[in-house]
């Protein structure tokens, strides 16, 4: 039996399985262990002495990060076009205006060039950590020379990466961490916001004041869908739902709620407390991440080798920090070879993930008119492939040389007959 007709229940997910029943019992059975405990335990891992506070998102950290700052009534803060729909509606719904940043091809987070020509513009600014990798945050700062800019880090992928020895999140004013599905400590829901600066205690207080715990029943009614949805990413499972209608519309991702765009009323989402039922599996999900560092970086440089430095495009290890590996991003030269090269790859079982594909079609909802020439191409050539700390060895080298073959220099005019001939038989 050949690789490209393996069967179904040995299908590589691209995510990694993230919540069990055990976690399930645990969240509706133990909620009360969490019910009075603080973040002191987060602040002594992150940042000593810094204010740290838990929220039921990340989208609801930066709004509240946003009213923390005190920025005038439609303040312009600098966002990546390449990132989440949610960072954006947080800034409209705070009652601010995105201003949309160009990408670096080779980070994929901030193009510096392009920050520079639009510092003047800026009231604040918000640097996402885009697949865990870090940005120069010493070099956002030239950039921003000569203008005083708050800077408001993304970590949601970023939990123990690091620039020049620090932690990402705790080398600017403020930064928020999230622990939904898919991201690194992963306990289904809820987020921390760190602010750095003492000068915002008095504000980060009357915030943190006003948040309300959601009813008990949403919250069970929530471990039930992270269980549920868990239960996909078993190979079996996901193999079999891949196989299905259902799996023609895994990559679809929803446009940003507000569909009024930067006229986004104030409180779009009104901010509420972490859920108890993710605070109580908090800890050990951050204590678990915390030793899977090691098994990722191995897995990444694993894979990398595995291409034997060829295409598709991985981005090098950063010279500034530590990148924390926990998303694998790979870049196909063209959208529709990164099409054929993903249909390749889940003929041979390994899925992947074509992440913010639609950001500037979301942007446009909230402005955005043009200008992000290379965020806009990163968005429809990258996917990120499998890298999970379970991944055998053999695996690992599957999925790199499986990678080399999707981008083969006569891959693309032999992909397409294939590619076609899959459409007619659907």
């Amino acid at each position: 039996m050949t690789a490209d007709t393996w069967p179904f229940w040995k299908t590589i997910p691209r995510f990694d399985r993230e919540y069990c029943l055990g976690d399930l019992f645990q969240a509706v059975c133990g909620p009360t262990a969490a019910e009075g405990e603080d973040a002191t335990w987060l602040e002594s891992i992150l940042s000593p002495g810094a204010g740290v506070h838990f929220a039921r998102s990340g989208r609801e950290c930066l709004y509240l990060i946003l009213k923390i700052l005190g920025l005038r009534p439609n303040s312009r803060v600098g966002v990546p076009l390449y990132c989440c729909a949610s960072v954006f509606e947080a800034i409209v719904a705070a009652g601010h205006i995105p201003l949309f940043l160009d990408a670096d091809p080779s980070t994929y987070g901030l193009s510096e060039e392009h920050l520079h020509r639009n510092r003047d513009q800026l009231d604040a600014l918000v640097v996402v950590h885009t697949f865990g990798y870090p940005a120069d945050l010493g070099r956002i700062r030239t950039c921003l020379r000569g203008r005083y800019v708050p800077i408001v880090e993304d970590c949601a992928h970023a939990l123990f990466s690091e620039y020049q020895k620090h932690l990402a999140g705790t080398y600017t004013e403020a930064s928020f961490f999230s622990f939904g599905m898919h991201k690194p400590a992963a306990i289904g829901g809820g987020a921390a916001l760190l602010v750095n600066d003492p000068s915002l205690a008095k504000a980060t207080a009357r915030e943190i004041g006003r948040l309300r715990p959601e009813s008990r029943s949403l919250e069970i009614g929530h471990s039930l869908k992270c269980w549920a949805r868990s239960i996909s990413y078993q190979r079996a499972a996901y193999g079999a739902l891949l196989s299905s209608p259902l799996g023609r519309h895994r990559d679809d991702e929803r446009r940003g709620s507000n569909d009024q765009g930067v006229h986004a009323p104030d409180g779009l989402f009104p901010p509420c407390k972490m859920r108890l039922v993710d605070r109580v599996l908090l800890r050990q999900r951050i204590e678990e991440f915390q030793q899977k560092l090691p098994g990722l970086a191995v897995n990444t440089e694993k894979i990398r080798k595995a291409t034997r430095g060829g295409p598709p495009i991985m981005p090098a290890e950063p010279v500034h920090g530590k990148w924390n590996h926990f998303l694998l991003p790979v870049r196909y030269r063209t959208s529709g070879q990164r099409a054929l090269g993903r249909s390749f790859l889940l003929r041979r079982r390994i899925d992947t993930a074509p992440l913010y594909q639609n950001c500037a079609r979301n942007a446009r909802l909230f402005g955005y008119s043009g200008g992000c020439e290379n965020a806009e191409h990163v968005a429809q050539t990258i996917c990120t492939v499998p890298n999970h700390p379970w991944l055998k060895d053999d695996e690992i080298t599957y999925i790199g040389e499986s990678l080399r073959s999707s981008a083969d220099l006569d891959f693309e005019g032999r992909m397409e007959l294939e590619f076609k001939s899959e459409r007619a038989g659907a």
